[in-house]
């Protein structure tokens, strides 16, 4: 499906997690990732009910946080006060189909390392010295278990060389900047689906993002990593929307089976609820998402979003996966 005038190319405007603690959710987006607290509040109403699919009395605590001048890579944080609440993604779990992580810059890996270790995380493994060829680049990265079920992987970009992507992006951080602690907003976010051609005709389609990079992931070392079998082979694609931040790094296992959470990532339960994207026109999007059979969660209604304010929104669900997928116009 080809991108029409009415839809531009968009990145991930935000990350939507569910918290089953706010404040302990914000000692790490706010004071250890550094990002700025644009707005809090308590969201409650019939609207509110009717978004979310949840009982009459139902409300949350909300923080939207950002950083840099543009709205790609932010962060919705949300304390639902709602029955029966669970965890979206059990710790351990290295692969699943659904929304899964949050790739983030560092300037300093080693040093964070050190820091999330003597405040308690618990990590996948030491940092890891990744060399991708010399067309990409070499990196600097681990993953560990960060709040609320929801896993946290921390690049360095190592290489200079503008010709290569790492080092498009190296240069890029330096221009724009980062956090008072050293960090950029949510570079980009893992997409684990069961249809790689379905989620990409959605992603390419009513969201018109393009293609980042393409590759098979496979090896005995890479695989111990993630935790899945030696033999395993995952296909990879990175899209990118209008922005170097907000991009999806989506993961189809091809020889190997993984636990879905995408039944249980629905509110009120704690961990990675949806990806959020601006769009220019609305309706237009919708009948985008109708073609394509991506399943109505939310019909399009007007309603105050925090960080966003007044706006015209939806929830769908992705065909590549079933995962949630928000779409506002402002």
């Amino acid at each position: 499906m080809k991108t029409s005038d009415k839809m531009v190319s968009t990145a991930v405007s935000a990350v939507i997690i569910s918290v089953e603690n706010l404040e302990k959710s914000l000692a790490f987006y706010k004071q250890t990732l550094g990002l700025d607290v644009t707005e809090t509040r308590t969201w409650q109403g019939a609207g509110f009910e009717r978004y979310w699919h949840l009982p009459a009395g139902a409300k949350a605590r909300c923080a939207f946080l950002k950083y840099g001048p543009d709205p790609v890579g932010r962060v919705q944080l949300m304390e639902f006060d709602a029955p029966n609440r669970k965890q979206i993604r059990k710790p351990g779990i290295k692969r699943a189909s659904g929304l899964f992580n949050l790739n983030i810059y560092s300037s300093d890996v080693r040093r964070d390392y050190a820091e999330l270790k003597a405040q308690g995380y618990e990590f996948w493994g030491e940092p890891n010295h990744l060399n991708f060829g010399p067309a990409v680049g070499e990196a600097l990265e681990f993953a560990f278990e960060g709040p609320d079920g929801v896993v946290i992987n921390l690049v360095e970009c190592l290489t200079q060389d503008p010709k290569t992507m790492i080092g498009h992006l190296y240069h890029f951080m330096n221009s724009y900047g980062r956090t008072p602690t050293g960090f950029t907003p949510v570079a980009t976010t893992a997409h684990t689906v069961t249809d790689t051609q379905k989620a990409l005709d959605f992603y390419y389609g009513p969201l018109g993002m393009k293609l980042f990079a393409e590759s098979e992931i496979s090896g005995e070392a890479t695989n111990r990593a993630m935790g899945i079998r030696a033999d395993a082979r995952t296909r990879s694609v990175i899209i990118q929307g209008n922005h170097d931040y907000g991009k999806i790094a989506l993961a189809q296992p091809l020889n190997y089976e993984v636990p879905n959470l995408v039944p249980d990532a629905v509110p009120p339960n704690i961990g990675y609820l949806a990806q959020s994207f601006q769009v220019a026109d609305l309706d237009a999007a919708a009948a985008a998402c109708a073609a394509l059979g991506a399943a109505v969660f939310t019909a399009a209604q007007d309603i105050d979003l925090p960080g966003r304010g007044a706006c015209r929104a939806m929830i769908v669900r992705n065909p590549g996966s079933g995962a949630l997928q928000e779409l506002f116009q402002l």
